[in-house]
């Protein structure tokens, strides 16, 4: 039985005020959507081009010297995109927060609680990443197999190599579609990573406080 006097929030409600808070600041969550997109299509591309030029020299018996990218150099730069990724979700979040100071201590005054106030963030830095996600996965992929296409030839453009291709990823083998939705997967669990220390901060914001604050 639920306490009467504890406030409810409901998930639609959460998930309405987080599409506010982007729908208010478009133009910079386009921006923050553009740079996690760019880093998972990047990402993508690095692992799908390593696959699919994997896949033509095992077709072939052949080695695609220059274009399988493996080892280190993969971890390397695959850490790089994902890293410009988080970065983008940092600032976007804390920039979010940084503004709606004062409408979080209406939100608390109104008596919404500290967890109301996270699961609203929260909300926010998913939606961003699963958007970006998949975008940049199907960027991703799309320019991998340009690439592909160039520099082998068209005539390897067979239902073989573009969904049979597979990556020995760090001990384990990922076909070349499940890689596009692992891409979307780590966009989200990142972006939500990210955001897990200004939403706190956020959470911890004193009302009467943050009605006193200036941007």
């Amino acid at each position: 039985m639920s306490d009467p006097h504890q406030s409810q929030f409901p998930f639609s409600q959460a998930m309405l005020f987080a599409l506010q808070g982007i729908r208010l600041r478009l133009g910079r969550m386009i921006l923050v959507l553009i740079g996690v997109a760019l880093a998972i299509a990047f990402t993508n591309f690095l692992l799908s081009t390593s696959a699919l030029f994997a896949k033509l020299a095992e077709l072939t018996a052949e080695e695609a010297e220059g274009q399988s990218i493996q080892g280190v150099f993969l971890l390397l730069w695959t850490g790089v995109a994902l890293l410009i990724c988080v970065a983008g979700t940092v600032n976007a979040i804390v920039m979010s927060v940084t503004e709606r100071i004062r409408e979080i201590g209406t939100l608390k005054c109104l008596g919404c609680r500290d967890l109301h106030v996270v699961e609203i963030f929260l909300i926010e830095s998913v939606l961003l990443g699963v958007i970006g996600g998949v975008l940049g996965s199907l960027l991703g992929y799309v320019a991998a197999v340009v690439n592909f296409a160039t520099t082998a030839g068209t005539k390897h453009l067979t239902a073989d190599v573009l969904f049979g291709a597979s990556l020995d990823a760090w001990g384990v083998r990922i076909n070349i579609l499940a890689l596009t939705l692992v891409c979307m997967g780590i966009s989200a669990v990142l972006s939500l990573l990210a955001s897990v220390i200004p939403v706190f901060m956020a959470a911890k914001v004193e009302p009467a406080a943050a009605m006193r604050y200036a941007v």
